[in-house]
């Protein structure tokens, strides 16, 4: 067999927008800089690195020798830097001038810092539908990697001499060119063989499969994967770096250089050709599959509060698209605006807001996996920050301070209603029992009702199985983090609740009796309520006075026994919601009003606690400067209590916050006729 291998290697290297910055600093120097040091004692290696635009914001302030040396390896053709979309977006949710600006803001920054552009792309988390051909050709991106089980439905018409079939692996060699609408990429597929392999089977073992490809012809293999897996993964610095693992299979690289060659992609595609056309349905690798039930956006059918960012990021997007532009008065001086202090023009200022709305695309927050994404609250409040940025921004510029409007605010076909004022805006959905999905406060950037409630996730069912993990013995690979389930704590089944409705704010309920603390708590109250959330009718009223003092959006449900009237009303000058409640007809022994807020307060976060019958309560998080006072007429007995998950992340399994719940009841006595406020007020910079 005279033909040789080439080893096609892709490392993706990304922390999300909003993350900690220890986790920056300790996936810096377990992982991306001693794989970098490793790589420059090994110049015959060669591959493609990528960096996602908010890592490389953290490296330029933090670590800018890091940049000089990539650039430096770049330089000497060791080194190919992949694009992607800047604050790394799963990139077919977004509109198409998203998709070119978010690529666009990639290639400006690659040419900036390292003096190069790219013609290949990192795809983020791999998802793949069939129009991106046309996006990424008319970016100037000529190539990507997209895993081997997105090809399995192409198989027949793939070249029989090329697909390998062992150790329970099916691998695709070669790559190929795939199009849409007249554009045309090529796609390499990428190993899942070599994903769990790398670092976590010996080289020998590794070395053993590239020489089982031999073949008359030329072929190539391709390897894409997480940079954190080298040396950030439990374990793994140990094994990759003290081990030695990365400096063998180097070291076995360049040793057998006669016929196994390491290539950038760029140089593989200017000596070879594709291996053939396929056509590919939308994926992601196998495991996401699993995850997301077969496809990326069913994230947004299980996680209502992954839509509900998703459905805003795609709302403000357009409330940009439509800002003006280079708007000049009879003066000739352009207006602008200020912001933090500063005087921006209408066209940088429409650019902060543009980027800020990139940085709200960072995809992480917007699912749930293997890692915490969707249930780490830092990263969702980091969306909405950038997200509410952009949309105050756009309200100024486009003059829209003070609006209230219907429209469908979810996604779901139903109108939901908009109250926007120039402090905070509200959305309320009616069809879901007249709630309060949405409140943010422009100032400080933060969604009140930023929570998540508590649902069963397939891990769950291992949880009363586990058991410690077994020891590694010395000198072995460490497990890959999908065959383990680690636990951070004991007793974790008695966590394990699970909800029956959205955590967002102004539920209501009728009960036949006072539920205990411990029932509302466990959500096992439903035995004793009358009603629950039901759809209310918006009276459809949008006409106010030029400078109205406040916005009110009226609601009814209608009951056989009469009607709940629901007023929601909002302050235009302060950041004040009142949320009116009245029962006209229906007799109820007890009735509640639940609200769960996304504020952090020390005080309320030990365990759940019966205030007694209050008329006030004080939630306070001083780290973002935000303090919410409720004033409760007639007063309630109060109860709260932190909602909490438990969810997956790299290191096992772990409680993690998700708001505070604060439930409302009152003893009707058989009144038949009843009213009662809730007044929030919330002080914030």
């Amino acid at each position: 067999m005279s033909g040789s291998v080439t080893l096609l290697m892709a490392i993706h290297c990304h922390q999300p927008v909003g993350n900690f910055g220890f986790v920056f600093e300790e996936a810096y120097a377990k992982a991306y800089e001693p794989f970098l040091r490793v790589l420059e004692r090994h110049p015959a290696v060669r591959l493609a690195l990528h960096y996602s635009g908010s890592l490389l914001d953290w490296l330029s302030a933090n670590r800018p020798d890091f940049l000089a040396r990539v650039r430096a390896l770049v330089a000497r053709g060791q080194v190919e830097l992949l694009a992607s979309g800047y604050y790394e977006p799963i990139l077919p949710l977004l509109s198409e001038e998203d998709r070119q600006g978010q690529l666009a803001a990639m290639q400006e920054a690659l040419r900036r810092r390292f003096r190069t552009s790219a013609s290949g792309l990192w795809l983020t988390e791999r998802v793949w539908e069939p129009q991106l051909p046309a996006t990424l050709a008319r970016a100037g991106i000529r190539y990507t990697m997209i895993d081997t089980n997105q090809f399995m439905l192409a198989k027949p018409w793939l070249p029989a001499s090329l697909q390998v079939h062992d150790d329970a692996f099916w691998d695709v060699l070669g790559c190929y060119v795939t199009d849409d609408a007249g554009a045309s990429v090529v796609v390499f597929p990428a190993s899942k063989r070599l994903r769990y392999w790398m670092p976590f089977q010996p080289v020998e073992r590794t070395l053993e499969f590239f020489q089982r490809l031999r073949r008359e012809e030329d072929v190539a293999i391709t390897f894409a994967d997480d940079g954190e897996k080298f040396g950030l993964w439990p374990k793994t610095h140990h094994w990759v770096y003290e081990e030695g693992w990365l400096d063998r299979l180097f070291t076995a690289l360049e040793r057998e250089g006669a016929w196994l060659r390491t290539a950038t992609f760029r140089e593989y595609l200017e000596r070879s050709r594709p291996n053939g056309g396929v056509y590919l349905p939308s994926g992601s690798y196998e495991e996401m599959l699993e995850w997301s039930g077969g496809h990326f956006r069913n994230f947004f059918t299980k996680y209502p509060e992954a839509n509900a960012m998703y459905q805003k990021m795609l709302r403000v997007s357009q409330a940009l698209r439509s800002c003006p532009v280079n708007r000049v008065p009879r003066t000739g001086k352009e207006t602008g605006v200020t912001v933090n202090g500063k005087r921006y023009t209408v066209n940088e200022a429409l650019k902060l807001a543009t980027y800020e709305l990139y940085a709200g695309q960072c995809n992480c927050a917007y699912w749930h996996g293997v890692f915490g994404g969707l249930y780490l609250a830092h990263l969702r409040r980091a969306v909405y920050a950038h997200l509410i940025a952009a949309e105050e921004l756009a309200n100024r510029l486009k003059k829209t301070a003070v609006s209230m409007a219907a429209e469908d605010a979810d996604g779901d076909g139903l109108d939901e209603v908009r109250l926007t004022t120039p402090v905070m805006g509200l959305v309320v959905d009616p069809a879901d029992g007249g709630t309060i999905t949405e409140w943010d406060l422009y100032r400080p950037r933060i969604n009140l009702l930023d929570t998540l409630s508590r649902r069963r996730e397939p891990y769950h069912q291992k949880l009363t199985a586990t058991r410690e993990p077994a020891a590694v013995p010395a000198g072995a690979a460490p497990p890959s983090i999908h065959d383990v389930l680690g636990v951070k704590e004991d007793n974790l089944t008695s966590h394990l609740v699970y909800d029956d409705h959205r955590r967002s704010a102004f539920l209501d309920y009728a009960f036949q009796s006072m539920p205990s603390l411990q029932e509302v708590v466990r959500a096992t109250w439903g035995e004793r309520r009358l009603w629950s959330p039901g759809s209310y009718q918006w009276d459809g009223k949008t006409r106010q006075a030029r400078r109205p003092a406040h916005l009110e959006a009226r609601m009814t449900r209608s009951l056989p026994e009469g009607v709940i009237r629901k007023r929601i009303r909002v302050s235009t000058t302060r950041q004040v919601v009142d949320c009116l409640y009245e029962l006209d007809g229906p007799c109820a022994p007890v009735v509640g009003l639940e609200f769960n807020l996304s504020l952090r307060d020390e005080r309320h976060l030990a365990a759940a606690r019966h205030h007694g019958v209050a008329a006030a309560f004080e939630v306070a998080e001083p780290a973002v400067g935000v303090r919410l006072a409720m004033a409760v007429d007639p007063p309630a007995e109060l109860l709260s209590f932190p909602v909490e998950t438990v969810s997956e992340s790299e290191g096992g399994l772990e409680r993690t916050y998700q708001g505070l719940c604060l439930v409302c009841l009152w003893t009707l006595s058989g009144a038949r006729k009843w009213a009662a406020r809730v007044r929030w007020t919330a002080q914030a910079p």
